[in-house]
């Protein structure tokens, strides 16, 4: 019977890159490695085997043991597996861009609405320079799954970024936010660029948010403030502080005093005119001379 190792494997590659891949690990991939030889062991000629063989060398850097496996795939079924994609995804992750983009326009001239693909040929792109095209293929990936992953979306803001484009990067981002729930890494990246678009009240919201998801609220009280100071808002910014300063002095004596908290409260003072308590200051140290005489 075959193990059961290399299913869980081709969950973890589902994704381009393998994000989040246990098999990321040195000892991971070796596991699996070794699986997957003892079975081939009993069948040399399973094509399947070998396919996933392949996938486990290209998560983990070996793009020529990578290219051995897939050279035998082909022999032994001829156009059952995506054995072009895989190949470039492999030359990707190897740094090999060039010819990584080459082997992914041949796959995806037959196979045009491969999302895997696309995403994999985006990066590509971006790693050799070309956004703009990154872009299209990145925002046909996305558009073509049924749930994006966030970490595409986060790929894809970014890149519209990069490009100026804050208004398709933060429409991308709301996409993904609505398909992920409240992704922390989708939240951060849309305040980067609401404030980078002075689009206040958005970034406000989006404080929002984070402050509802984070387990301690006061760096996000904080940024609250900030951001009304920045909009304009003097008086309201002057309250939030004033609230954030309730907060932290309603807290135990150890939260209170916590590195942040400190530093947090020292800022929440400057901003509302109060002068920092003077440091407590020992009295210096009086030195005893005692003198002796001798008979």
């Amino acid at each position: 019977m075959r193990s059961s190792k290399f299913f869980l494997f081709a969950i973890a590659v589902a994704s381009p890159l393998f994000p989040g891949s246990e098999l990321a690990a040195h000892g991971a991939y070796h596991d699996v490695v070794a699986d997957l030889k003892k079975d081939l062991n009993q069948d040399p000629n399973d094509a399947e085997l070998r396919f996933k063989l392949a996938e486990a060398h290209a998560a983990h850097d070996e793009w020529r043991a990578c290219e051995k496996e897939l050279r035998l795939v082909e022999r032994l079924e001829p156009g059952k597996y995506p054995v072009v994609y895989l190949r470039g995804l492999a030359l990707h992750v190897a740094g090999k861009e060039k010819e990584a983009k080459s082997e992914l326009d041949t796959f995806l001239a037959g196979n045009p609405n491969h999302g895997d693909a696309l995403a994999t040929r985006g990066r590509v792109l971006i790693s050799l320079g070309r956004p703009e095209e990154a872009a299209i293929d990145l925002q046909r990936a996305v558009d073509l799954a049924e749930s994006p992953n966030p970490d595409l979306i986060l790929e894809l803001a970014n890149t519209y970024r990069s490009l100026g484009r804050l208004e398709d990067a933060s429409g991308i981002l709301d996409l993904g936010l609505k398909t992920a729930g409240d992704s922390t890494s989708l939240l951060l990246c849309a305040l980067d660029i609401e404030k980078e678009a002075r689009l206040w009240d958005d970034a406000l919201g989006r404080v929002d948010s984070l402050q509802h998801a984070s387990p301690r609220p006061e760096p996000w009280m904080a940024e609250r403030a900030r951001l009304l100071a920045l909009s304009g808002r003097g008086d309201a910014s002057r309250q939030a502080w004033m609230t954030l300063r309730k907060r932290i002095f309603s807290l135990p004596n150890l939260e209170r005093g916590t590195p942040e908290n400190v530093r947090l409260l020292a800022e929440a003072d400057r901003a509302t005119g109060r002068a920092a308590p003077a440091p407590v200051m020992a009295p210096p140290a009086v030195k005893n001379f005692s003198h002796t005489t001798s008979n």
